[in-house]
């Protein structure tokens, strides 16, 4: 159920000596079939060559690929070739699809991440002949590989587990676990959760084995020779098949511990990572059927730097960087909540944290000490991530995410404790010459972190952390469109203005440039105001408002809130499309009206908008500031005209003999504001005006009882009332009016 894919560069610094502090041994143990034990305890399946490949465990078919595009979770792969035997099958050119398996009768199956932001993964079955099977897409997949004899698929996660019969093209639906396996003739499937065993024959449960462990790390099961074994950390149990009796055990000592399980010949191999004081080495025990050690073989070894042991600090802003040297700013690739897409107006989605470009294969190290949550794949061996949170704890916590690492170099497993600075593993190849890490933190619940349960939440942008800090380039706010230095539309449509014609409710789009120290690609402002002066009188009109902010929270970290949400920060049509994900001259254009002055998303507020006919007609200023995380900012402006028919007060006449009630001045307000009104002589004794909020409900009432033929105006206070919108009645004999205000606290 694994593979292994090696770049020309991957292969070229397995085989020497890469760096001064990462040093892999020559003591490499090899078993049938081209199987290897890594440095980190894990059986791994190897090839020497110098194209991207993959192939069977029993090393007949051999799957080469190229590899186009990149994106954030993306490989745009092509040009599957498919050897037997290094016989030519067949070959495909165009595919979607980001990774590849191939198992041990030929059957390719192609991993399609396109819609990961969706929480999914398409896969598309091949025969060794390169005809279609069937293509199936879930959801929060953490759990995939094929069956030993290549005849059943298994895909899922801890709610649910589907195993696809790849003869019948049939779907059988299990209980959910964290680990599964199929025995050796495949009529046995065990999954395994909470430490507890459930084997099913022919699809029908058997029994259920309690492991006396939190946690199984892997599971081996044979039909032909009665057993099933499981580890944990420290313990190897080896149970009995037909009735489920202990037959033996093993317990490791200090720095080992259990990684990982095969058969070989009737024993049962044991892959032992040992881990301490800067040396990563493989240990093989091998047992026989009734428990005896027969066979202990140190393997490869890997050195890396260690770091004296100190307080970790979980600050908001006090982490370093996950890369040596650790205090100094490494090369940011993607962003918190950018704006994503293909350079087309039909789709986008925010991205989820932080993309950090490295070599491949560069060490990992922990940003803050913990326990280990999860070590899973979304799917595909580009996929594997680890989570370390500093609270052991069965309720919510927070920790930080490390994801695309090599599965052979990963040094922990769920429940290990981490300190600050221990290596973690490597990056894995994302093109030919490079990779990348996605770094967040993340919240979920439980000693187990899962990908399906939709608990798996992100926080806040993880720049706001780390340290150091030191960026002194400043956003510019470039030209929307070039007869238009902002972008104005009619609330939530496609229909622009002109800046000399706005009206009604807008919203006001701004592009603005910004890049990350000396990355060069360009990135979106991650805070941004707006404000209104009246001209010529240079007034302000409305305050300074929050636009965006890119510290959003979420509450699960790829679904459709991702898609939803990218419409509330940025505009995405034709004429404005969201940025394609592997250039690095993108175009951001940031909504500022599609927000209530605070920092929480709401998909409601898409529903707002800046109200032009809260203004008298005439010329105005608008003005933008943008920031980014280090404190840099910028401020530009843009003319424009306000029309509505709306008219400024005027001064009374003897012959202006009708009722009117002007816009409150200013508006929207802070504090006080005065409403002024024109009473024609048969007005009435006495004017009312009555202050309602927006759901209708009295508020204030003032009362003038002496008011004068002509120009009146009454002071509004409402200091002690919540922010908001609300509505004044003025009445005045037969006469009634009634219009919208402000309040806003500054």
């Amino acid at each position: 159920m694994k593979k292994v894919i090696i770049s020309s560069l991957k292969f070229l610094i397995l085989a020497i000596v890469f760096s001064v502090s990462q040093v892999l041994s020559q003591n490499n143990i090899y078993l049938q079939g081209n199987v290897r034990l890594s440095f980190n305890g894990c059986f791994v399946y190897d090839v020497p060559t110098k194209a991207e490949v993959v192939i069977s465990e029993n090393g007949v078919f051999r799957c080469t690929f190229d590899i186009d595009n990149v994106g954030d979770e993306i490989r745009e792969l092509k040009n599957i070739r498919l050897y037997e035997n290094d016989r030519l099958n067949f070959h495909l050119p165009n595919f979607n699809g980001s990774d590849i398996l191939v198992s041990d009768k030929g059957t390719i199956v192609i991993f399609d991440t396109r819609y990961h932001f969706n929480n999914e993964l398409t896969l598309r079955f091949l025969t060794k002949e390169g005809k279609d099977l069937i293509t199936k897409t879930f959801k929060g997949v953490s759990v995939s590989g094929f069956s030993p004899k290549g005849e059943k698929f298994v895909v899922g996660n801890s709610k649910n587990i589907f195993v696809i019969d790849l003869l019948s093209l049939k779907t059988e639906v299990f209980n959910g676990g964290f680990e599964a396996s199929f025995s050796d003739n495949e009529k046995y499937f065990a999954i395994s959760k909470n430490g507890i065993l459930s084997i099913y024959r022919n699809k029908i449960l058997q029994t259920q084995i309690e492991t006396g462990f939190s946690y199984v790390r892997k599971i081996l099961m044979s039909e032909k020779y009665n057993f099933i074994a499981a580890i944990d950390k420290k313990n190897l149990k080896v149970f009995s098949l037909q009735n489920g009796n202990l037959l033996f055990s093993d317990k490791l000592d200090v720095n080992l511990s259990y990684r990982d399980l095969l058969l070989r010949d009737g024993q049962i191999y044991a892959g032992v990572h040992y881990r301490f004081n800067g040396v990563s080495q493989g240990i093989l025990k091998v047992y026989d059927l009734n428990g005896k050690k027969i066979i202990e073989k140190v393997g490869e070894e890997k050195t890396y730097q260690t770091f004296p042991k100190q307080k970790s600090q979980l600050e908001y802003d006090q982490i370093p960087w996950p890369f040596i040297p650790f205090n100094e700013i490494h090369t940011v690739w993607n962003h918190y909540e950018q704006h994503m897409g293909y350079g087309t107006g039909d789709w986008s989605y925010l991205h989820q944290g932080l993309d950090i470009i490295t070599p491949v294969n560069e060490p990992t190290y922990a940003v803050a000490e913990g326990w280990v949550k999860c070590v899973l794949t979304l799917g595909g061996d580009v996929y594997w991530r680890i989570a370390i949170s500093p609270e052991q704890v069965s309720g919510y916590s927070n920790g930080w995410l490390y994801a695309h690492l090599v599965e052979s170099s990963i040094q922990f497993d769920v429940g290990d404790y981490v300190q600050l600075h221990d290596y973690l593993g490597d990056i894995i190849y994302w093109s030919s010459d490079w990779g990348h890490i996605h770094f967040v933190e993340i919240r979920d619940v439980g000693t187990v972190w899962s990908y399906d349960d939709n608990e798996w939440g992100i926080n806040f942008n993880p720049l706001l952390a780390l340290n150091p800090n030191t960026d002194t380039v400043i956003p510019i706010i470039e030209d929307v469109f070039t007869y238009s230095k902002f972008g104005f539309c009619e609330n939530e449509t496609s229909n622009y203005l002109y800046p000399d014609n706005l009206h009604g409710d807008i919203d006001i789009i701004v592009k603005i440039s910004d890049y990350h120290s000396d990355s060069p690609w360009e990135q979106p402002a991650y805070k941004t105001y707006y404000w209104v002066k009246k001209l010529p009188e240079n007034t302000i009109v409305f305050p300074k408002t929050l636009g965006q902010i890119l510290n959003h929270t979420y509450d699960f970290y790829a679904s459709f809130h991702y898609e939803d949400y990218a419409p509330l920060i940025y505009k995405k049509d034709y004429l404005l499309p969201a940025p394609s994900w592997m250039n690095e001259d993108r175009d951001y254009y940031q909504i500022l009206t599609n927000n209530n002055g605070d920092s929480i998303a709401d998909l409601s507020e898409t529903e707002l908008a800046f109200a032009t006919t809260d203004f008298y007609d005439g010329d105005y200023r608008i003005f933008i500031e943008a920031w980014d995380v280090y404190g840099n900012n910028t401020v530009d402006s843009q003319d424009v005209v306000f029309i509505n028919g709306i008219i400024p007060a005027i001064d009374p006449i003897s012959d202006n003999d009708k009722f009117f009630v002007y816009q409150n001045v200013p508006n929207p307000f802070s504090d006080f504001t005065t409403i002024k009104y024109y009473l024609p002589p048969d007005a009435g004794k006495e004017v009312i005006i009555t202050i309602y909020d927006s759901q209708y409900r009295q508020i204030k009432k003032y009362i003038n009882l002496q008011p004068a033929i002509g120009i009146n105006q009454t002071v509004i206070d409402v200091k002690s009332l919540p922010c908001g919108i609300y509505y004044y009645i003025v009445e005045a004999g037969r006469y009634i009016n009634i219009n919208k205000c402000i309040y806003l606290q500054i």
